[in-house]
């Protein structure tokens, strides 16, 4: 968008007025008689709260807005000269306050709510929320998108100027944290949260809430927070790994993926196996479209078949006889021969999880799921006649069972036996020479 600079008057000011001008207005407001309410559940009251009309201008944006969790990340590694506190220090700086506009006007993009708005016949029909010091609590993107197309074109859009506003009573952060989440759940013109932006947010609350309280604040179990946080975990090791540390939009995309490794690495043996099927799962989200299938069934392939894909590695991927210390035999059990198992599989996935081996880790991952995808090919097409005669044989005894009636049209049913008969024959010929 084009660069902007700051008024001297505040008033002036597309990204909030000042908190003293903020709660003089909201004062003057609260003096006049409300034409409309707001009705919505805050600390398990049932509240009616007067709408008020304010200038665009008037409120600022909530920094700790779910769905710009990891744009922020994001937007300050591709931006280091920015201050790292920008998003978490003063919420009321300019420089804050325009960055975050820009990262809510792609969001807004992204999920056509700019196109949306630009349509003359549509409106602002729900109130903007603000906590009690004018910070959006509710309505971030919506606003972003109303400045930004009055800002350009204040003939064309000026039914947004003036915008509906309600403003909360004082409370906790964690009651505002309750509202946000059991507003952003109902379905309207909202887009959902990336899988990034969501494991993100929960992760900066993860210090004030505990994986039962996140559950509870956003409508799911305990072990979809578990899980979505090992997958996150995942997806930073990969970013980190491949020198794109903070870059989440990388992997906004990816979100099967990084659950099929989550869910199936249980599956597979100790943690030598599931540091291998990580160190290949990384390898194919590193060139996806090298796959030819995708990704979340690719790393199925992978847990199905790991004895297999570890020989195929062993072989291209010499090391040195790994014997277990007495630890790996104590963590693992067993025994010897499953601590040896184990030492070895550690080994192997450190070599193969040095970055410059992907793509040769990749190519025999692909090679043997192509191969296996063939084997399947070459199965059916060995079994293809043996299918037909049973299909045949059973559509024959169809026929004996409800064709053989004193109504039955019997034309042309004799020369089709005929055929058959011929069709038998060749095929008794063929089983003659196996």
């Amino acid at each position: 968008m084009p660069e902007t600079q700051m008024p001297l008057d505040p008033k002036l000011s597309r990204f909030g007025w000042t908190k003293a001008m903020r709660q003089e207005e909201f004062k003057k407001a609260r003096e006049q008689a409300p034409t409309a309410h707001y009705r919505l559940v805050l600390q398990g009251q049932t509240l009616d709260l007067p709408i008020v009309r304010v200038h665009q201008n008037l409120a600022k944006y909530r920094l700790e807005n779910g769905r710009t969790a990891s744009a922020q990340v994001q937007f300050l590694a591709e931006n280091p000269g920015k201050p790292k506190e920008l998003f978490s220090g003063d919420p009321e700086l300019w420089e804050a306050q325009e960055a975050q506009h820009d990262l809510l006007l792609k969001l807004a993009e992204k999920s056509d709510l700019r196109k949306y708005f630009e349509e003359a016949t549509n409106k602002q029909v729900e109130p903007i929320i603000l906590d009690e010091n004018g910070f959006v609590i509710n309505g971030n993107r919506r606003l972003a998108t109303w400045r930004d197309l009055f800002h350009r074109d204040g003939g064309k859009f000026g039914r947004y100027e003036y915008i509906d506003v309600v403003v909360l009573p004082h409370v906790d952060d964690k009651a505002i944290d309750r509202l946000e989440a059991s507003l952003q759940i109902e379905k309207d013109i909202k887009a959902d949260y990336t899988w990034d932006a969501q494991a993100n947010m929960m992760m900066a609350k993860r210090s004030e809430y505990s994986d039962k309280e996140l559950a509870e604040l956003y409508g799911k179990k305990d072990t979809e927070i578990v899980e979505l946080l090992d997958m996150r975990s995942y997806a930073d090791e990969w970013l980190k790994t491949r020198g794109k540390e903070n870059m989440w939009s990388l992997v906004s995309g990816a979100e099967l993926a990084f659950r099929r490794i989550v869910t199936k690495r249980k599956d597979i043996g100790g943690t030598g196996r599931q540091q291998l099927l990580k160190h290949f799962a990384f390898a194919m989200i590193d060139k996806p479209e090298e796959v030819k299938d995708s990704l979340h069934d690719a790393i199925n392939v992978l847990a199905n078949h790991m004895d297999a894909i570890v020989e195929k590695f062993k072989a291209e991927f010499p090391i040195e006889d790994a014997k277990p210390d007495a630890a790996t035999e104590d963590l693992f059990g067993g025994g010897p021969q499953q601590g040896a198992t184990e030492a070895v599989d550690l080994a192997l996935s450190k070599e193969i999880g040095k970055v410059e081996h992907a793509d040769k880790s990749r190519k025999i991952i692909v090679d043997y799921i192509d191969a296996q995808k063939q084997l399947k090919r070459d199965t059916k097409t060995a079994e293809k006649l043996l299918d037909c005669c049973a299909k045949a044989n059973s559509l024959l005894e169809d026929g004996l069972k409800i064709g053989l009636g004193a109504d039955t049209k019997t034309e042309g049913v004799e020369k089709q036996l005929e055929q058959i008969v011929l069709k038998v024959e060749k095929i008794r010929e063929f089983l003659a020479k196996k």
